[in-house]
């Protein structure tokens, strides 16, 4: 079983990465998940969220974000560090659970690679928006965040 999630994990990186890019991230409310970017700045991620009250049990969780605006918070002139930022909006899902919700969020984000491999990156990100479930039928502010590895 986990020979089959590891070329899973693996194919599923490999395409993204010819699409435009990969990541693996944690945080909150995901607590693991993939994320794509297609070459048009649209980012579509997959997690596995807590169920709330049912310890050890998770559901799915689907983002799809646009990066509106990316710029460079400090370059050492090509010698070994190199951080962005970059700025969006997005909405994501928390699916197969019991009371299943929606969020529209905006993110900000930073992102530091080295200037040798530019291909790996290391990024954080906070995302601040609204959340609205069905059942009962409600509201919440909503504040999500997420560290990881980006690949391109």
């Amino acid at each position: 079983m986990r020979k089959r999630v590891f070329w899973l994990v693996f194919l599923t990186l490999g395409w993204a990465a010819a699409m435009g890019g990969a990541g693996l991230y944690g945080g909150w409310p995901e607590a693991f998940g993939i994320q794509f970017v297609t070459a048009t700045n649209w980012r579509m991620s997959v997690g596995l969220t807590p169920e709330e009250g049912n310890a050890g049990s998770y559901s799915v969780a689907l983002s799809l974000d646009l990066l509106l605006a990316s710029g460079t918070v400090y370059s050492d002139g090509g010698e070994a560090l190199d951080m962005a930022y970059y700025a969006g909006a997005g909405v994501s899902a928390g699916l197969l659970r019991a009371n299943p919700e929606v969020n529209g969020h905006a993110m900000l984000g930073l992102e530091s690679y080295f200037t040798e491999m530019k291909s790996i990156g290391i990024f954080t990100e906070l995302q601040l928006g609204q959340r609205f479930w069905a059942a009962p039928v409600g509201t919440s502010p909503y504040l999500g965040f997420r560290l990881g590895l980006s690949l391109r």
